[in-house]
């Protein structure tokens, strides 16, 4: 038996999954639930686990095979930071908050995490701000694939890979920004685009 409280939470979490095809990050969730900060929500889901209404594994939270009406996928990857469709942004740290990919992408293999972005320089790409995008890690890409690349100071910038002449440029898909041309090292590559519609 759960708390209106938490039978709040798992409609949000349903409605959510219904939308988006994934379990909510502990800050949609406290969002969407009005809730102070997504340490009062991981404490709720720790409740609900232990009546049943929530179900763990590893980092992941899911709801039971009974209540489960996500489409078929389950990958989960971690959600690891903000990176800037912009200006250049300090070198992401894992979050704790987790995505489920779909099933198109939970087949492929490689070292895949989930960055939101912040800005932009890639909209006209179709990359708009606080869409997720699903990058390959990998310090290699060819010309013309989008990356995410981490600059000389640290910091990390999501832009197009290209080559001029005998050098590698970060283009932005919004002419308001420019290319930058300061030496970088490949964080990974896009392979992927999740977005809320609202």
């Amino acid at each position: 038996m759960v708390t209106r409280k938490q039978k709040l939470i798992l409609d949000k979490i349903r409605e959510f999954r219904r939308r988006n095809g994934y379990f909510p990050t502990m800050r949609e969730l406290a969002a969407a639930a009005g809730l102070s900060s997504p340490a009062t929500v991981q404490a709720y889901l720790e409740r609900m686990r232990g009546r049943g209404a929530l179900v763990k594994r590893g980092r992941a939270w899911e709801l039971p095979e009974s209540q489960d009406r996500r489409p078929p996928g389950g990958r989960v990857v971690p959600l690891v930071g903000v990176v800037p469709a912009g200006p250049a942004l300090e070198m992401f740290a894992e979050l704790g908050d987790e995505v489920v990919l779909p099933e198109w992408l939970a087949e492929k293999g490689g070292d895949i995490v989930a960055f939101r972005v912040q800005g932009q320089s890639m909209k006209d790409a179709y990359i708009q701000d606080g869409d997720l995008v699903l990058i390959r890690r990998s310090e290699k890409a060819d010309p013309g694939q989008m990356v995410v690349a981490r600059l000389g100071d640290g910091s990390i910038t999501l832009k197009r890979l290209k080559r001029d002449r005998d050098a590698y440029v970060l283009v932005p898909e919004n002419p308001e920004y420019a290319p930058i041309t300061a030496p970088f090292q490949l964080v990974g590559k896009v392979v992927g685009v999740m977005r809320k519609y609202r």
